[in-house]
């Protein structure tokens, strides 16, 4: 499985490669060399209890471009010595089944944004998506209190979201006026709650939002333990979410049966626009 982007897409590409690993009972190999070049993201899988091998030294096996023709070469000789080797490009954001049906030896290059792709290994990647460092200081407080109350996981996810033009321009950013709106459909439905509010700008989310209910504004974890907000979010009762993998996996990993996630109804501003198959039937889209 190739892995890029940020926490939250190398989550999804895990997710649907230790499906497929899982259902042909063969390894997985996790290849990471996207990170030399993409100098804004870093292979984070390593602070999760995962079960692969990750490499930047893998064979590359190129999907477009002049080095095309070599793939299909590579392919044909692979079937004439009886070991097709599947290289499969993601072709649409939309849920691709016959993904599900590629050879034993197989190649995947995608994001693979929908849980129909691994829901079936729900458990286990709850199990696998457990730090590998236990929570300590202020934040293992938080925890505890989250344990203890209705929690209503907030995220605001800004970053390169609003300090990159073409960033800004391709995702967007959830407006203010929409978490309010998104509070309110809360407190309307859960009795007593308390809002825990995660972000990577901190200091713009507590000088910004307010809800007119008991708010925690939690400062974000040290680099590279990114994955101790995700987890703490997992553990609240509900979950407000940005138009974000990373908060997407937050609410994902929440086991609460009754759960109310709410999600922007707009996941993109120039991307595509159809994600029925990214967010799950029982989540509100506002």
């Amino acid at each position: 499985m190739r892995l890029k982007g940020g926490l939250g897409n190398q989550m999804f590409q895990y997710a649907l490669g230790r499906r497929l690993s899982m259902d042909r009972n063969t390894g997985l190999a996790l290849e990471t060399s996207s990170f030399k070049t993409d100098h804004l993201r870093v292979y984070r899988l390593d602070t999760f209890q995962i079960s692969a091998t990750a490499s930047d030294q893998l064979p590359f096996f190129p999907t477009t471009g002049p080095k095309r023709r070599i793939n299909a070469f590579l392919q044909f000789f692979r079937k004439l010595i009886g070991q097709p080797f599947d290289i499969l490009k993601e072709r649409s954001f939309d849920f691709d089944p016959s993904v599900l049906h590629c050879s034993t030896n197989a190649f995947l290059d995608g994001f693979w944004q929908s849980e129909q792709y691994f829901l079936s290994v729900r458990q286990t990647l709850i199990n696998d998506f457990q730090p590998t460092q236990p929570l300590t200081g202020e934040l293992a407080h938080i925890v505890n209190a989250i344990t203890q109350c209705n929690a209503v996981a907030i995220h605001v996810r800004r970053g390169d979201y609003v300090s990159d033009p073409t960033t800004t321009a391709y995702h967007g950013v959830c407006s203010k006026q929409w978490y309010e709106q998104a509070a309110q459909y809360m407190k309307d439905k859960v009795p007593e709650l308390q809002f825990f509010v995660f972000s990577d700008d901190f200091e713009w989310a507590k000088n910004n939002l307010s809800f007119d209910a008991p708010t925690t504004f939690v400062k974000p974890s040290p680099d590279g333990l990114e994955c101790h907000d995700l987890y703490a979010m997992s553990l609240c009762k509900h979950n407000i979410i940005a138009n974000s993998s990373f908060s997407w996996w937050g609410a994902w990993l929440n086991q609460h049966p009754n759960k109310i996630v709410i999600a922007p109804k707009q996941w993109f501003i120039a991307g595509p626009q159809t994600t029925d198959d990214l967010i799950p039937k029982s989540w509100i889209r506002l």
